[in-house]
Formats: C-alpha cells, structure tokens, sequence
C-alpha cells in the first residue's frame, strides 16, 4: 500500500479520533501549535516526544518492523495532532484546532 493512501485514510480518521478523544487527553503538557509546526517529515518518533508528553500510539503497542504507526498527541481543549511513521520515519502528519 503506498504511504500517500494509508495518510489520507488516517487523516480522514484524524476527524473520528478528535471527535471521540474530546477531553479524554492523557495527563501530562499539551501539544501546542508551534511544537507541531517543529516537527517534520523525516523526523523520528523520538523528536515528536521531545515537543509532546501527550502521546498515545494507535493500534498494536509493538508493530512488525517497517509497519506504518501512528501516534496521536492532545492539545488543549480536544483539539489533537496525528503522526504517521512508517519505517520509523514520519511521513505525513495532520492537526485540528491546536493553538
């Protein structure tokens, strides 16, 4: 499956997991706007929790290698931000109402 078609099915699913994790944000700093904004395509998992302590990786909790991942981060009131790794790699991310 091309990383193009696994992104715009998860960010069409973004809309699903804002909309059920509204308010429902792990304990810890929220992911603001201008920390999303830092993190880039290439980057590691590792950067993405430099910014964010909010983090909950979706699906299986140890993914075949090469096996795309996704993590999702919480802002502040249900607004939340989507990562998506593949090969360890992030590839594609999407936001909805960070601030």
């Amino acid at each position: 499956m091309k990383k193009s078609a696994i992104a715009g099915g998860c960010v069409l699913g973004l809309l699903v997991i804002a909309g059920a994790c509204k308010g429902s944000a792990t304990a810890g700093d929220p992911l603001t706007l201008a920390e999303y904004q830092k993190i880039k395509a290439g980057s590691s998992a590792e950067t993405l929790f430099r910014y964010a302590t909010t983090c909950q990786q979706d699906g299986e909790t140890q993914p075949a290698d090469g096996y795309p991942t996704t993590w999702t981060c919480f802002g502040t009131d249900g607004s939340s931000a989507v990562f998506f790794y593949s090969e360890g790699e992030l590839f594609s991310k999407a936001q909805s109402g960070l601030v």
